[in-house]
């Protein structure tokens, strides 16, 4: 399996490992072959986290997980705005279901670490849920720390946001992408790099720039990294 090695900024290597279709010829990977592959690979570098592209967890049988917070971040870097934001976040399926109040609380956590660092440029926030409880600690803090109003809604509307000054941050692994109700020129950040979602906005809203950890990952690895720190 081709392998790419990277040495990101802050220190920590990031190996990007290419899983082929077949592991021999036309033969499709079987039973537990491709994991035993992966945890041998994982085990050889001494790994401490590890991110299995949407299609390659499949193939291998996995439950698709979220990306490490650091790729999260990594990826979050490349939005060139963020005065305005929009967070399309749990639902009472999610929390209710077989996630769970503890993931929930996780989530709602990892938020916070996510957009921290930017806070002192946004200027508006959108919560986009049918769960709105739980989520109070998080805004009452933008609003006392930086006088940040938070609005809370069920579904998205073009007025969450500003013409080219919006991201929408989507962390719902079902569902679709909200494409007419986005703003214009809008950045979307998919936390669970749907191809779903991603060959919508590619086909409705060309003026919307999709962001999400496996596209990062691909342009990495194709462009080399120099080329993404440099642009």
């Amino acid at each position: 399996m081709p392998e790419t090695e990277v040495i990101m900024e802050e220190g920590w290597t990031l190996s990007c490992c290419g899983i082929p279709e077949f592991f021999w010829k036309n033969k499709k990977w079987e039973g537990g072959r491709l994991t035993d592959s992966l945890c041998r690979f994982l085990e050889e570098r001494k790994a401490e986290d590890y991110y299995l592209q949407p299609e390659v967890a499949r193939m291998a049988g996995i439950g698709e997980r979220l990306p490490p917070e650091v790729l999260l971040r990594k990826m979050l870097s490349q939005a060139p705005c963020l005065e305005y934001v929009v967070y399309i976040g749990w639902g009472e399926g999610h929390r209710d279901g077989a996630l769970g109040e503890e993931a929930f609380r996780e989530e709602r956590e990892m938020l916070f670490r996510l957009l921290d660092p930017y806070l002192t440029r946004v200027n508006h926030f959108t919560l986009v849920t049918d769960c709105p409880e739980g989520y109070e600690e998080f805004a009452d803090y933008i609003y006392e720390e930086y006088g940040i109003p938070t609005a809370a809604a069920k579904e998205m509307c073009q007025q969450s946001g500003k013409r080219g000054k919006t991201v929408v941050l989507d962390a719902r692994k079902e569902g679709g992408a909200p494409c007419q109700e986005l703003p214009q020129r809008a950045v979307y950040v998919d936390f669970w790099s749907s191809g779903k979602k991603r060959k919508a906005l590619e086909a409705e809203r060309g003026d919307v720039r999709y962001l999400s950890v496996v596209k990062f990952l691909d342009t990495l690895v194709k462009n080399g990294y120099n080329t993404i720190v440099n642009s």
